[in-house]
């Protein structure tokens, strides 16, 4: 998850969009009161993320706020100022980003971290199930898509 919020970080009050990497909870705390859309929302892809935090960047500095930046990075938990990057760098960021996250082998939908997982197997004669967790799949649907039904001989 990627959660995007407006600071004044604290070490020097600069304007900094920040792109959060591991959702709500790893963001700086003393974010501003949400004004632009985007703020405070969740995306599961890097790479909405960043063009949503270029716009809202974009539309602080003709605010007024022309000294605005993007940053990318994750507290931890903690406190601490984001390292800040041109669009170009965000940008490509982003895209090597989304690269390294897992996708449905059926629909090619993004597997969050925390979301329900499914897979496809079979059952023996015992009635225990064997799954091909090699295939992992976002939903049932999905999981079902790519079942084929064998009859045993």
């Amino acid at each position: 998850m990627y959660t995007i919020t407006r600071q004044k970080q604290w070490t020097e009050g600069n304007p900094v969009v920040e792109v959060s990497y591991g959702g709500i909870d790893y963001c700086n705390p003393d974010a501003l009161a949400k004004k632009y859309p985007g703020e405070f929302e969740e995306f599961s892809d890097p790479r909405k993320a960043i063009e949503t935090a270029i716009a809202i960047c974009l539309a602080w500095r003709k605010d007024g706020e022309r000294k605005a930046k993007v940053g990318i990075g994750s507290t931890g938990g903690m406190t601490m100022p984001f390292e800040t990057c041109t669009i170009k760098q965000a940008q490509k960021w982003a895209e090597e980003e989304y690269k390294t996250l897992p996708n449905c082998p059926q629909c090619a939908k993004i597997m969050e971290k925390n979301q329900e997982k499914w897979s496809i197997g079979f059952i023996t004669k015992d009635g225990e199930f064997i799954s091909y967790e090699e295939y992992i799949y976002c939903s049932e649907y999905c999981a079902e898509k790519n079942y084929t039904y064998e009859e045993d001989n």
